[in-house]
């Protein structure tokens, strides 16, 4: 899909093959996953060609930034679909001129959704370049209300493992798969911000003439958030590691707690089978078979032997 956001007046339609030019002039095309007519149509727009899908998805640093005259080449590999927050990773590639943003991804985006509904209203941004920065702006805020959205979680997911339920049947195991997503959510938003921090450091870096000094002040400002959100994820990871250990510890003591229970039945049945073991043996010389009350006494003589072992264990708070 193909969407052209114009300005003067601020617009925004779809493209469709064969569809006339819309009025007004074109300052962000945002292609979802675009076929091959999509992509002719945008680089006759943008009058350079668009890097393909392994293109953006290529981890090595010279092929995430390339700068050529008026043409800054901007690439994200890993990119989280934010409309659920638990969605896979994905390119994002950016395509910045100074008239022109052209944007490639292959996902929904909530981010994009904000920011193409601040492109459309009266407030709209006036060039490329903005609207690229408020498109930042709204990824890193996306960003910091999943960070949020996964705190809430693993507060809950601490107050339940440390209440008087933990030992609830499936309650641990269910937790262990909470956290493993928790934990995956927040790997996601690490990689993303990371990409995002590359991409304004490099822009910083380079900053064409056409970028103007309120432009890398608020690339700066962006910097400074994503360094903030960086230490909250590293508060996040903590918390994970300490709930996961604490898990696994709850989970250690209840199988040592059963490998209790079968060493006390273990043990506390050793004296009434060792007696029922020597009284049941056909020997004619066994005096106690003469007993008036042999059968009674051994009945008592087996209970004693039970009894003493759990009265042991009981004083030694074995359970």
């Amino acid at each position: 899909m193909l969407t052209i956001h114009s300005t003067n007046p601020p617009a925004m339609s779809v493209w469709k093959n064969g569809a006339p030019v819309s009025a007004g002039t074109p300052v962000w095309l945002d292609l979802v996953d675009p076929d091959e007519a999509e992509r002719a149509h945008a680089e006759s727009l943008l009058g350079a060609t668009l890097p393909r899908r392994d293109q953006i998805s290529a981890i090595e640093l010279s092929s995430r930034f390339r700068s050529d005259k008026q043409i800054l080449r901007l690439n994200i590999p890993a990119f989280v679909r934010a409309e659920s927050g638990r969605g896979a990773m994905t390119p994002l590639g950016f395509v910045l001129t100074p008239r022109l943003l052209v944007s490639l991804r292959y996902a929904d985006s909530l981010a994009f959704t904000h920011t193409s509904e601040l492109a459309t209203s009266a407030n709209a941004p006036e060039g490329s370049v903005d609207i690229f920065i408020g498109l930042i702006e709204s990824i890193v805020n996306v960003a910091a209300d999943r960070m949020e959205e996964t705190a809430g979680e693993l507060s809950k997911l601490s107050r339940a493992v440390f209440s008087d339920e933990r030992g609830q049947r499936g309650l641990l195991r269910g937790t262990l798969f909470k956290v493993g997503a928790a934990q995956r959510q927040i790997v996601q938003l690490r990689s993303a911000m990371l990409g995002v921090s590359r991409v304004i450091g490099y822009l910083c870096e380079v900053s064409p003439d056409w970028i103007d000094a309120k432009h890398v002040q608020r690339f700066k400002t962006i910097q400074a958030d994503i360094g903030s959100l960086s230490e909250f994820d590293q508060q996040l990871s903590d918390r994970l590691q300490f709930l996961l250990d604490a898990v696994l510890g709850f989970i250690n003591n209840n199988q040592n707690d059963i490998m209790k229970v079968l060493t006390i039945v273990s043990v506390v049945t050793i004296g009434p089978m060792t007696l029922a073991g020597i009284w049941g043996m056909n020997f004619k010389s066994i005096a106690e078979y003469d007993w008036p009350h042999g059968y009674a006494m051994a009945l008592t003589a087996m209970a004693i032997s039970v009894i003493v072992p759990l009265a042991i264990f009981k004083w030694k708070k074995w359970f």
